[in-house]
This record gives structure tokens, C-alpha cells and sequence, in this order.
């Protein structure tokens, strides 16, 4: 039986209790993918409260569209992460936002 590498890794992390650092990590690399390069740039994911993503805006505008999109964003990122992985996502006004990909900010 072959197991994909990606499920492997997934049970890994599950098993040292880093999914959720895991999940930010990822979500922050794709987040110009999923969001658009244009929200992508006024945007970012910042940390993850059990399964809400909180995404870091700065501008009022980009906090609506995060918001008008919400729906679209967790299906999307459902299908790099795996389903329920992000059941939500919610803008929060940052005057900086994280580098795209670090693995800074908190998962809890």
C-alpha cells in the first residue's frame, strides 16, 4: 500500500502537535494564490485561533473583501490544507504585516 507523502507529513505533524504552526506556515506561502496578488499585497495571514485564520489587513477595503470572500478563501485553502482545517477567516487591521512564508506569529 502507498501512502502519498503529504498524508505521512500530515500525521507527523499531528502526532508532534505542530499542525496548527504547520497550517500558518503553508497558509502564508499560498496566500498570493489564493487571495490574489492584488489582496495578497495588503493582506496576510497573522495566526490561527483553532481553526480561524486571523488575516492581518491594512487598509480598511481589504478587510471588506477579505470579508465578502470569506467563504471562497476557507474552500480554497480547505484544498491545500485539508477540509476543516481553516473553518474561518476574519481581517484584523495591522500597520505590518508578516513576510510571506516566515514562521513567525502564533498558532494556537
Amino acid at each position: 500500500m502507498v501512502v502519498p507523502i503529504r498524508e505521512v507529513l500530515r500525521a507527523a505533524a499531528r502526532a508532534l502537535g505542530i499542525e496548527p504552526a504547520v497550517h500558518l506556515a503553508t497558509a502564508r506561502e499560498i496566500w498570493p494564490r489564493i487571495a490574489g496578488q492584488a489582496l495578497a499585497g495588503v493582506s496576510a495571514p497573522v495566526t490561527l485561533r483553532g481553526k480561524r485564520l486571523l488575516v492581518g489587513v491594512t487598509h480598511e477595503a481589504a478587510g471588506q473583501e477579505v470579508r465578502l470572500r470569506r467563504s471562497e478563501i476557507v474552500a480554497a485553502l480547505g484544498r491545500e490544507l485539508g477540509e476543516g482545517a481553516i473553518t474561518d477567516v476574519t481581517p484584523v487591521a495591522r500597520r505590518r504585516l508578516p513576510d510571506r512564508g516566515s514562521g513567525q506569529g502564533k498558532a494556537r
